[in-house]
């Protein structure tokens, strides 16, 4: 219960998330953007971040700042050209660490730039302490030169 009540004030979409790395996956950028839904908005700048978005491979990204001595990481988080995410990592309160893995759907709204969008996400699925089925996410997503990306929650 303890880590229950932990792991859940951890994680608010308010907090500011750290850097995660983005590798660049097998598959060429352009042919996963050509695999992108027509969920996406049809602009070229929005087109160009959603390629950028799908081909990442983002690792280590924690979507807390852990306030609560409580850690939350996706060791490996993806975004997939049909509008699914999968995340699969950890959360750790003082010296339990709980595997866990979330799925869901993933939307965008217009990209303000090829690198920058607002991005959305919901949780379909989850076996992770805290979470629930339905848990909305909302983030400006920044794609870096070093391959990094760059989140704030709102």
């Amino acid at each position: 219960p303890l880590v229950a009540v932990l792991a859940a004030s951890l994680l608010s979409p308010a907090a500011l998330a750290r850097k995660g790395k983005k590798k660049k996956s097998a598959e060429p950028a352009d042919q996963a953007a050509a695999e992108v839904t027509p969920d996406v908005p049809g602009d070229a700048a929005s087109r160009r971040f959603a390629k950028g978005l799908v081909a990442a491979q983002i690792h280590d990204f924690s979507p807390t700042d852990a306030a609560t001595g409580a850690t939350f990481v996706y060791q490996t988080m993806s975004f997939e050209p049909d509008n699914t995410w999968k995340g699969s990592g950890y959360i750790e309160v003082v010296d339990e660490r709980m595997e866990c893995t979330e799925a869901g759907h993933w939307s965008m709204e217009p990209a303000a730039s090829p690198t920058e969008a607002t991005v959305n996400w919901t949780v379909d699925k989850t076996d992770c302490p805290g979470r629930e089925v339905g848990e909305k996410v909302r983030a400006l997503v920044k794609l870096l030169d070093d391959g990094g990306i760059d989140v704030t929650f709102r």
